[in-house]
């Protein structure tokens, strides 16, 4: 591809967008997370990645540049690091570069390109970027993908095409998505357990436990400890107040407390 050419695409990814123009989608946006369920504390890496659609992976040359908006649903549940993203594969210009604007938890307007990188998005998806994330709360949080906003740019993708001629435009976020777990700062907690006596020989045992916000407690028993088809929960479950009651007459009998995301 010669340089004029690409020259006349960076003048269109500079330009602003006309009112009403209409987006289609050459480009298919993907997010991951390294770990998708961290501790309080621990941290994980959201990469997003885009490859040009099928259809016209034999007409393009490469994507030349993209520019999308970073969404964190839940910030309370987890932080994104944007000071430390990490651009590996893009060209990362002053002048035709940047890592966004903070709004909140989110960040918009992050957009380079890749000029130096021939073939890029076409045999394989190539990564946008990476963005440490750390659990701060137990709960759930989702990241999503969208197009850019805030920098004024003319669209979210441009792909070269081979033969030359007009950029071919848009991106789709259908797969650009994903949901971060965090748990307490701890998987393991102390259950105190509590026997009275009952009537006709049966004994009242009494289950307490910590809890926290964003997951279900469920309080379980077992007359037997080989198998997990053999755990059964305590009437009332989940048990969310961090109590829970049994009224057994077993011989023996085995006790534990499964925790769950509440979402």
């Amino acid at each position: 591809m010669n340089t004029s050419f690409l020259n006349r695409i960076s003048a269109v990814l500079l330009a602003t967008v006309s009112a009403g123009s209409a987006r289609s989608q050459v480009v298919d946006v993907t997010a991951t997370l390294d770990t998708k369920t961290v501790s309080v504390g621990q941290s994980s890496t959201l990469r997003v990645f885009a490859r040009v659609v099928p259809a016209q992976q034999a007409n393009a040359d490469r994507i030349f540049s993209w520019y999308v908006d970073v969404l964190n649903t839940n910030g309370s549940v987890a932080i994104a690091d944007y000071a430390a993203m990490q651009k590996s594969a893009s060209d990362k210009d002053p002048s035709t570069s940047l890592t966004g604007t903070q709004e909140g938890a989110n960040r918009r307007g992050v957009y380079d390109t890749f000029l130096n990188l021939p073939g890029a998005g076409i045999s394989a998806p190539v990564e946008l970027m990476a963005i440490p994330v750390k659990g701060v709360k137990a709960g759930q949080t989702l990241f999503r993908i969208q197009a850019g906003t805030g920098a004024g740019l003319s669209s979210d993708f441009l792909v070269a095409p081979s033969g030359g001629g007009a950029p071919l435009t848009g991106g789709n976020y259908s797969f650009a998505e994903a949901v971060l777990t965090v748990n307490a700062a701890t998987s393991n907690i102390v259950v105190s357990i509590s026997v009275t006596n009952a009537a006709a020989g049966a004994k009242g045992v009494a289950l307490n436990f910590p809890v926290s916000a964003g997951f279900n407690f469920t309080a379980q028993y077992s007359d037997q400890l080989a198998g997990a088809a053999s755990w059964q929960p305590l009437p009332g479950a989940p048990h969310n107040s961090g109590t829970a009651f049994d009224l057994t007459s077993a011989g023996r009998r085995f006790y534990r407390v499964a925790i769950s995301p509440a979402n």
